[in-house]
């Protein structure tokens, strides 16, 4: 755990504004709200400033004792997160020198190897470094991010790294931990040359978002590059192809549900007990792009990130401080992840979305659907299930193979059962998180897939 002592930036000047909104959060849920008041917390039930030990405790947690990690800012940022941003920024001229005291891959403690980045630390055999040069020392995560991508030698690759460590608390699930790191695909090797173009350069495929080296795209005869192109490169046709249905799909009007799927929507709902009070309901699929959605888009995609912090405590990046979910549905990068391949998926009712995805299709064999969620006051009445059917049409015609989702354990029989998904087998996990590790993942979740279209 960080040794941290400096959490009093929070309140001082140059920290939270005042009147910042401020909730105690447990496992999803909201137990206290107050307001920033000086060098306190305002209680809105009982209009007392209190500090932030004196919140937890009225919030029912005094036994917990870890205030500033479960009281969370109004963008998803925990008061700890909030106070390392601030010291970052107070010493953004100097290497950071509040590394963790226990080892990134291990947990363990002892002689270890301090990032001069980032606050990881690691044992030198779990860094898989052999040797340390005299100077300053990058960890893995940090040097990934200097990666060269696709578009000149000056941009910077996310490299489909599943490197960015999210904290997931998603309705109780326990924080997540990726220490998985990308390699080539083709000779599994992490290793990659920063200093001009070589074999050893790793360009990443803008589809499918898999790494490869220089030089065993040549080894392979997959590619015979001879600089780094202008553009989006792709590594095969297929995901060339799918880059560009996918293009022509973005740019279609949303898309009225047909009259068969809302027949058979509604008859469900008879069978069930329940009814739709509106019969003339204009419902549509939207599918967006957050990166590129058009300006009378963004309302959309404000209501989606909404619903999602609805059902989802913050998923925040442990470097950055920054919560996942606006960036997922933006399309955005934090730190070493980046998610301009992140779709919307969106059923709206009126122009109001009412339960939405988000989706990244990678190559043909392949697709992701991490979060979804439904408005609380539109749960129950199978919107999902329409949204769902939406999906699967689109990747059915994109003649993708799989989709795979993380699913908590309380919710994978729903999944199973109503859906058609499946536990994947050990041996087939290990091959999938090997050969496309952007593949979002949480702790206490497993991942789940179901066959869209039968191989050949």
């Amino acid at each position: 755990m960080m040794i941290f002592r400096n959490h009093g930036l929070v309140f001082q000047e140059g920290g939270l504004p005042e009147k910042a909104k401020l909730t105690y959060i447990v496992r999803g849920k909201k137990m206290l709200v107050g307001y920033k008041s000086g060098s306190g917390i305002s209680c809105s039930c009982c209009k007392t400033v209190l500090s932030p030990s004196q919140f937890e405790a009225h919030a029912g947690w005094a036994s917990r004792r870890k205030p500033y990690e479960h009281i969370y800012t109004s963008n998803g940022m925990s008061l700890h997160e909030y106070a390392v941003s601030l010291k970052k920024k107070e010493n953004r001229t100097r290497p950071v020198k509040n590394n963790n005291d226990v080892c990134r891959v291990c947990k363990k403690g002892g002689d270890l190897l301090l990032c001069d980045t980032c606050p990881r630390s690691f044992h030198r055999e779990c860094a898989r470094e052999p040797s340390i040069r005299r100077g300053k020392w990058q960890c893995k995560y940090c040097q990934r991010s200097l990666k060269v991508k696709g578009k000149s030698a000056d941009s910077l690759a996310a490299g489909g790294a599943t490197g960015n460590e999210p904290v997931a608390r998603r309705s109780g699930m326990k924080p997540v931990e990726n220490i998985v790191l990308g390699a080539c695909v083709l000779c599994s090797c992490h290793e990659f040359s920063k200093n001009g173009f070589n074999n050893q350069t790793v360009i990443v495929c803008d589809q499918c978002e898999k790494e490869y080296h220089i030089g065993c795209l040549r080894k392979h005869n997959m590619a015979d590059l001879k600089k780094l192109p202008k553009g989006d490169w792709f590594c095969r046709n297929d995901c060339k192809r799918i880059n560009s249905l996918l293009k022509n799909l973005l740019s279609l009007e949303p898309e009225t549900l047909s009259d068969d799927m809302l027949t058979f929507w509604r008859e469900r709902l008879r069978k069930n007990n329940k009814s739709e009070s509106d019969s003339n309901l204009d419902m549509k699929f939207v599918l967006l792009r957050g990166k590129s959605a058009a300006r009378k888009s963004k309302k959309l995609l404000a209501q989606t990130v909404k619903i999602f912090h609805e059902g989802f405590d913050p998923i925040i990046d442990s470097t950055s401080g920054r919560d996942f979910i606006p960036s997922m549905v933006y399309g955005r990068k934090i730190w070493s992840q980046d998610f301009a391949g992140m779709l919307c998926a969106m059923l709206t009712i009126d122009s109001k979305v009412v339960t939405a995805g988000t989706l990244r299709v990678f190559d043909e064999d392949i697709a992701e659907l991490p979060i979804v969620a439904t408005r609380k006051s539109n749960q129950g009445k199978g919107y999902f299930q329409l949204l769902f059917t939406c999906i699967e049409k689109v990747l059915s015609s994109l003649k993708i193979k799989n989709i795979v989702l993380p699913a908590a354990d309380d919710a994978r029989s729903m999944w199973t059962q109503r859906f058609g998904f499946e536990m994947i087998a050990p041996d087939q996990l290990n091959e999938l998180r090997q050969s496309c590790p952007a593949i979002m993942t949480f702790q206490g979740t497993s991942l789940l897939q179901k066959e869209l279209v039968k191989a050949a």
